[in-house]
């Protein structure tokens, strides 16, 4: 494996994928099976739950936090740096904003940074991405860890020009000799042949925010080019081959009876599949609008009782049928706010029902190899997704693989709920 190849997904027109872990391998192996290079390891633990407190709280509650070290942070042989985050991009340019972060405070171009995200086997473990918390949560401990690589190169340097450190300037991915600018090494050649792995337990000092020559400025945004030729890939635009997509013929309302169907019309569509189990039909092509088009062709008949809802009834059925309530904190009495106020009014307001409209439709795409899933999700939550997965197939976590391509758009709805996409293993 050429540990000068990893190059990150998600990173602009030239992507490539990184290789894929080794059979039975984890996350952790597979990052040593990466040669030379310094990876720098952040423990999580608490302060990542603190920084992330304001995230929603997942139904059955919070999961176990980890409380192994992650890597943020690698910098390969050939100079390039790596920013490994379970953080995804669904739109708001963590893609972009992390990367200059990580330019700023090592002190490389900006041009020279790969990011690598929401990939559960290669990034390290996040709670999610949501609440406007990437920036101003995540990035001081995105910072720290780079601060920390960087206090880690100017002391390799510090050895191999055999002056001391605090003698040294970094700039461009190179250290000089303050006083003697020809004295020099980068951060490629002090990465080679090392085999150095730094856990951060103390936050070092970070730059102060007139030091940024990058962070602050216009970038174009790394996702631009390819979403706005069209090249940009979703979840929904991944294929495996011999794949077909599934109409499945819907009941005209909840307690519709189903009675018989005809479903010559939409076998006659050529390379259609037609699947019928009892009352459950579905119709399957290659293309997933011919495959839409055929299930119309069904000529289905049902029991359609009369509805007893209206505009005067509808919010009462809707709290009648609603699930049971979920606290998420409770403090106070309301009995004592309404001693204190000097008036009160009470009112009942109604309003129309209001969704989630992202501009991607929720999408994942599974496939098992042995007792190994992998599964390419629309998801802003990879890591509680992988867990939800496991339980549904009943495979140990770590060997289900959640990857997060560009994600169009969330508002917190593609956090959770992903076990369909595996159950038809």
């Amino acid at each position: 494996m050429n540990p000068t190849a990893f190059i990150l997904a998600n990173a602009g027109q030239d992507t490539v994928l990184p290789p894929s872990p080794l059979p039975g391998q984890d996350r952790r192996q597979f990052l040593r099976t990466l040669g030379g290079g310094i990876l720098v390891f952040v423990a999580l633990g608490e302060t990542l739950a603190a920084a992330e407190a304001e995230a929603p709280v997942p139904r059955g509650g919070r999961p176990g936090l980890p409380t192994d070290f992650n890597a943020f942070i690698r910098i390969a042989e050939d100079g390039r740096v790596t920013c490994l985050t379970g953080k995804i991009e669904m739109g708001q340019g963590p893609i972009t904003s992390l990367a200059q972060m990580v330019a700023d405070d090592l002190d490389v171009p900006y041009e020279s940074v790969d990011m690598l995200m929401g990939d559960t086997d290669l990034c390290p473990w996040d709670m999610g991405t949501w609440g406007s918390l990437t920036t101003r949560q995540f990035g001081p401990l995105l910072r720290a860890a780079t601060t920390e690589a960087r206090g880690v190169l100017l002391a390799l340097a510090a050895e191999r020009l055999q002056v001391p450190a605090a003698q040294l300037v970094a700039r461009d991915g190179i250290v000089f000799v303050g006083a003697d600018e020809q004295r020099r090494v980068t951060y490629g050649e002090l990465a080679r042949g090392q085999k150095i792995e730094r856990h951060l337990t103390v936050t070092p000092d970070l730059k102060a925010f007139a030091q940024f020559r990058v962070a602050g400025r216009p970038k174009l945004r790394r996702d631009a080019r390819e979403k706005v030729t069209g090249q940009a890939r979703y979840a929904g635009d991944f294929r495996l081959r011999g794949m077909l997509y599934a109409k499945v013929l819907r009941p005209p309302s909840h307690e519709a009876k189903f009675k018989n169907a005809d479903t010559s019309a939409a076998r006659a569509t050529p390379g259609v599949r037609v699947v019928e189990d009892g009352e459950f039909i579905a119709v399957l092509h290659e293309l997933p609008d011919v495959a839409a088009e055929a299930v119309t062709r069904i000529k289905a008949e049902y029991d359609v009782p009369p509805s007893t809802l209206s505009d005067e009834n509808i919010h009462e059925h809707l709290l009648r049928v609603a699930p049971p309530a979920a606290t998420v904190g409770q403090g106070g009495r309301l009995e004592d706010g309404r001693a204190l106020a000097a008036h009160t009014a009470e009112s009942t307001f109604f309003d129309g029902y209001v969704a989630h409209s992202p501009m991607e439709t929720h999408a994942a795409l599974a496939t098992i190899e042995g007792d190994k899933a992998t599964v390419w999700a629309s998801t802003q939550n990879p890591f509680g997704a992988r867990d939800q997965i496991a339980r549904a197939l009943g495979f140990p976590a770590e060997k289900v693989r959640v990857i997060t391509p560009y994600v169009g758009g969330g508002f917190g709805g593609k956090t959770s709920n992903l076990q369909w996409a595996c159950r038809c293993r």
